[in-house]
């Protein structure tokens, strides 16, 4: 028995050997550019066809989905022997400090980017005149001339 497994085996390798030469000589040069030819032809057909119908049929799908899901809720709820399904309370404020801070952050952002670039211009303090110094309450003290100037003694 040993002798007859010996030679099974071996003409069994002998035989896979010669298809496997057969497929890398014959089949292979024409299989890989076929394939990668259909499988170009199938994403393009997939990418412009069937994405487009999957995409319409979820949107449209979407409140009997919701309504399937609320409905399965409720017949796992009568199931398990209650009345009614409670509803969980969420609160919703969290998610609205968020919104609000992410857009305060978009916002300065903005501002800042408008800003970028621009030279700073001060407004200065309007200075009064000559004559509305000289008609003012209080007295002016002209410090060029050394004669109305007071100094300490």
């Amino acid at each position: 028995m040993p002798a007859t497994t010996e030679k099974i085996s071996d003409t069994v390798n002998a035989r896979l050997e010669a298809a496997r030469q057969l497929v890398d000589t014959k089949v292979v040069p024409f299989a890989v550019p076929a394939g990668r030819k259909a499988a170009k032809q199938v994403r393009h057909v997939v990418e412009e066809r069937i994405v487009p119908a999957v995409d319409t049929a979820m949107i449209a799908s979407a409140p009997v989905r919701t309504e399937a899901l609320r409905r399965g809720r409720l017949a796992a709820a009568a199931l398990r022997g209650a009345d009614t399904m409670i509803v969980k309370k969420r609160r919703r404020w969290p998610v609205a400090v968020v919104f609000l801070a992410l857009g305060s952050a978009v916002g300065a952002a903005a501002a800042w980017l408008s800003q970028a670039g621009k030279p700073v211009q001060l407004t200065p303090y309007p200075l009064a005149s000559d004559e509305e110094r000289r008609s003012s309450t209080s007295p002016a003290v002209d410090l060029t001339d050394e004669s109305t100037a007071h100094h300490p003694a």
